[in-house]
């Protein structure tokens, strides 16, 4: 069975779903010390300039609590303005989901957490991109809570069941590959590759939010276990 481990993203880009697609079980890691200007905190979205951040402010002094604990700012201020920048960008693409957005910035304001609101946009964007894999928190599993780097992800993989461990190109770097190797976990490496499609501007801005693949192309935008999008036609 095939694991990939990711934090949980600001509406993610379509990488994130590309390695949820091809696992078995994607584990959400809540439980490990938040990253400020990390992509758990923004995102970005295409605009007639190109590009542009949409970033949540969450305060400096919650930078060393676990992701889980992080709250959303008490000023939301910053939701008015995301919500209108997605409008502004968006709405005039063929497959914009007014309900969505409506219902993701209500529930902004009712959220506590910033986990709570992130998760919201994942699930979304999962079912849109019609992705079947099964999702696990690792707040929800029973760790070790002095586990670190490789050690941690052997101990998901292996509570989860399972036997194959999906990695970002970037774990080539820090990752003891022979704690894996020693607990009988096999590796595969998931190395994004930028495709283009028809964006609603003239040119092409990769490492958007899914998002933008989703309102451009609706039920068209499917994720394969294939390590592609099935071929995006208008």
């Amino acid at each position: 069975m095939k694991v990939s481990i990711h934090q949980p993203n600001y509406l993610p880009y379509i990488g994130y779903f590309q390695k949820m697609g091809l696992s078995d079980v994607f584990v959400i890691l809540d439980n490990v010390q938040f990253s400020k200007d990390s992509y758990t905190q923004r995102t970005k979205i295409r605009t007639p300039d190109n590009w542009m951040w949409l970033t949540i402010p969450i305060e400096k002094n919650h930078t060393f609590k676990s992701i889980k604990d992080v709250p959303l700012p008490t000023d939301r201020k910053w939701l008015r303005k995301h919500k209108n920048s997605i409008i502004s960008n968006y709405s005039k693409c063929p497959f914009f989901d007014e309900g969505f957005v409506e219902e993701y910035f209500t529930k902004g304001e009712q959220f506590k957490k910033l986990q709570e609101w992130n998760e919201f946009g994942i699930f979304y964007l999962k079912d849109k991109l019609k992705i079947k894999t099964n999702i696990v928190k690792a707040s929800d599993l029973n760790l070790n809570e002095n586990l670190k780097s490789t050690d941690l992800l052997v101990e998901i993989v292996n509570q989860v069941g399972g036997d194959t461990y999906i990695s970002g190109a970037g774990g080539r770097k820090y990752m003891d590959i022979s704690k894996f190797e020693k607990n009988e976990i096999s590796l595969e490496y998931f190395d994004f590759e930028p495709f283009e499609y028809k964006q609603r501007w003239d040119g092409f801005e990769p490492y958007l939010s899914a998002m933008d693949l989703v309102f451009n192309f609706g039920d068209k935008s499917t994720i394969t276990k294939s390590k592609r999008i099935d071929e995006l036609k208008r």
